[in-house]
C-alpha cells in the first residue's frame, strides 16, 4: 500500500485499489494481494526477503511524535514468510516492474495439516544439544579455576 500512495501521490483521480482476495480450497486457504505501486525489478524480489532489507525510506524515529513508522526496517515480509512456512504454508511474491506486485500466501485449510514445523529430538540427536562444560562468566568468576584438560570430547 506504501509503494501505491507514492507512485500515485499526485495522481488527481485518486489512488487505485489495492485489491485482496480470499480463496478456501479442499486443501489450501490462499490469500493474494494485488496493488499498482510500480512492482519490484526481478532482481530485487529475493532480496525483499532479507531481514533489514526494505524499499521504504530509511524511517526516521522522532521522539516528539507519538506515531512510530509501519516501513522501513526490513522485518515485514521475512517474518511473515516465516510464519507461514513454520505452519507448512508458504508467502510468495510475484511482481511486474512499472505496474505491481501481487503477495500470495498459502495456509493449510485443515488444522490437522498445519502442524507447527519443530525440530526433532530423538536420542540419536540430542547429544548435539547437551550442554558441555560452561566457561566462567568474566563478571562472576568461580573460585577454582577449571582443568580444561579434563573435558575433552
Amino acid at each position: 500500500m506504501r509503494a501505491t500512495v507514492e507512485l500515485h501521490e499526485n495522481n488527481t483521480e485518486g489512488l487505485p485499489p489495492v485489491k485482496a482476495r480470499v480463496t478456501l480450497g479442499k486443501e489450501d486457504l490462499s490469500i493474494k494481494i494485488s496493488d499498482c505501486g510500480g512492482g519490484v525489478p526481478m532482481r530485487k524480489i529475493d532480496r525483499l526477503f532479507n531481514y533489514m532489507y526494505s524499499t521504504a525510506p530509511k524511517p526516521m524515529l522522532n521522539p516528539s511524535q507519538n506515531a512510530a513508522p509501519l516501513a522501513g526496517f526490513g522485518y515485514g515480509l521475512p517474518i511473515s514468510r516465516l510464519y507461514a512456512r513454520y505452519f507448512q504454508g508458504d508467502l510468495c511474491l510475484y511482481s511486474i516492474e512499472g505496474l505491481g506486485t501481487h503477495a500470495v500466501i498459502y495456509l493449510k485449510a485443515l488444522s490437522s495439516e498445519s502442524f507447527e514445523r519443530l525440530p526433532v529430538f530423538n536420542k540419536s540427536a540430542w547429544r548435539h544439544y547437551q550442554l558441555g562444560p560452561e566457561a566462567d562468566d568474566w563478571s562472576n568468576p568461580s573460585s577454582d579455576p577449571r582443568d580444561a584438560s579434563t573435558f575433552k570430547t
